[in-house]
C-alpha cells in the first residue's frame, strides 16, 4: 500500500503517471524559460510572454442574473469588482504580432478582485478570481500526454513545434491511433487560429476553452463578448508594424470612451460532461447556450499603457486558473498542468512574490 492507495488500482496508476509527466512538464518550462531569456535579461512568463498592455476596468454581476445562474463570483446581483485586465500573445517566444505572415493565438486574461469566500489559491495577499482566455473556443493541445510531447519537442528542436504534428505524414514511433487522432484535431484547431486575424484585441470575443466546477454538481464555460465588434477583422499596415497589437490597444484606449464587454457562461449538468480531459473540445451553443451574467467595462482614456511603471505592475501580476473560488475549480487534465507549471514559472521569473 502507498499513502492509502491500492498500488494494483487503475485509476492510481492513470493519476500517477499524469503526475509524473505534469512534473517533468514543469521543469521543462522553467529550463526553456532559461534558455529563452539568458541573464541578464528578465525571464518572462512561460506561456503568453509578449503583452499589449494591462488596463484598468470593473466587473459587474448582471442585476438580472437568472437565478440558477447565482453561484460563486456570480452570487451577488448587482456587486461591483475592480479588475485588470491583460491582453497577450499565446506564442511562446517575444516576436512580432504578424509572424512570418501568419496569425498567431490572442490572449484576454482577466483577474477579478477582492472576491471573498473560499480561494483555491491566493493571490499573493489577496484572493481573486482569474479567467484566462484565447481568441478560439479551443486549446490547440488537448491532454497532459499531447502537452508533454509538445514540451519536449519545443526543448529539442529550439521552441519549433513543427515536429508535433509529424505523426500527420509519416509513421513515429510510440504514437496511437488515439494519439493522431487527437493530433488531427490539435491541427484544426491551429489552422482554425491562423484563420482569424485580429485587428484590434478589443474587438473579439475570447474564450476560457476549458471546463470549471459551477458550484457542486455542475460545469462552466466562459467567454466574454464585446459590446461592438466590427466585422471583419483586417490586420492594419503593408508592412504590418512589428507591436501593431499594442499601437492598436494604445491609441483605442487613449480616447475618452470606455470599452464594454459581456461576460458570459455555458452551464450543464456534470453528468452530461464527457470531454473533461480533451482541451480541444467545446460546447454546441445551440445545445448550450451562452448566458451574460457580468459585465466588464474598462475605464477610458487609460494613456499610462505604455508607460514604464504600468508596464513593469503588468509583467509582476500572476495569472492563474487556480486563484478561483472553490466553486469555480479548474478541471481537466490541461487545467491540473496549469497549476503546477504556471506556478513554476511564475516562482522562477518572480521569486520575490513566493518567499
Amino acid at each position: 500500500m502507498k499513502n492509502g492507495q491500492d498500488p494494483n488500482n487503475k485509476d492510481q496508476k492513470k493519476n500517477d503517471k499524469e503526475g509524473q509527466l505534469i512534473d517533468e512538464i514543469a521543469a521543462d518550462t522553467v529550463t526553456l524559460q532559461d534558455r529563452r531569456y539568458p541573464k541578464p535579461e528578465p525571464i518572462l512568463r512561460g506561456v503568453h510572454p509578449k503583452s499589449h498592455g494591462c488596463l484598468k476596468g470593473t466587473f459587474t454581476i448582471n442585476p438580472d442574473i437568472p437565478e440558477s445562474l447565482r453561484v460563486g463570483l456570480f452570487a451577488e446581483p448587482g456587486k461591483c469588482h475592480k479588475a485588470v485586465v491583460r491582453y497577450s500573445n499565446a506564442a511562446a517566444i517575444v516576436a512580432c504580432d504578424l509572424k512570418d505572415g501568419k496569425n498567431g493565438s490572442r490572449g484576454m486574461a482577466i483577474k477579478v478582485m477582492d472576491v471573498g469566500g473560499k480561494v483555491l489559491q491566493k493571490d499573493g495577499k489577496g484572493a481573486s478570481q482569474d479567467f484566462l482566455m484565447v481568441n478560439t473556443p479551443s486549446f490547440a493541445f488537448a491532454n497532459v500526454r499531447d502537452y508533454h510531447r509538445l514540451t519536449k519537442i519545443l526543448l529539442k528542436d529550439s521552441d519549433d513545434p513543427a515536429a508535433f504534428f509529424a505523426p500527420l505524414q509519416m509513421e513515429v514511433p510510440g504514437i496511437t491511433s488515439e494519439d493522431k487522432a487527437r493530433i488531427v484535431k490539435s491541427f484544426q484547431v491551429v489552422q482554425e487560429i491562423a484563420g482569424k486575424p485580429v485587428g484590434n484585441p478589443l474587438e473579439v470575443p475570447y474564450f476560457g476553452a476549458a471546463p470549471f466546477r459551477f458550484g457542486p454538481d455542475r460545469v462552466m464555460r466562459f467567454k466574454t463578448q464585446p459590446r461592438v465588434a466590427p466585422e471583419p477583422q483586417t490586420v492594419p499596415g503593408d508592412p504590418v508594424p512589428c507591436d501593431y497589437l499594442n499601437e492598436v490597444l494604445t491609441a483605442r484606449m487613449a480616447e475618452g470612451e470606455t470599452v464594454t464587454f459581456d461576460f458570459k457562461l455555458q452551464v450543464r449538468d456534470a453528468d452530461q460532461v464527457t470531454d473533461l480531459d480533451d482541451a480541444t473540445s467545446s460546447w454546441d451553443e445551440t445545445e448550450t447556450p451562452f448566458v451574460p451574467v457580468a459585465t466588464l467595462v474598462l475605464e477610458a482614456p487609460q494613456a499610462e499603457v505604455n508607460s514604464d511603471a504600468q508596464r513593469k505592475t503588468c509583467e509582476e501580476l500572476v495569472f492563474t486558473p487556480w486563484h478561483a473560488l472553490s466553486e469555480h475549480e479548474p478541471l481537466g487534465g490541461i487545467n491540473r498542468l496549469r497549476k503546477k507549471v504556471y506556478d513554476a514559472s511564475s516562482e522562477h521569473r518572480c521569486p520575490a512574490k513566493h518567499a
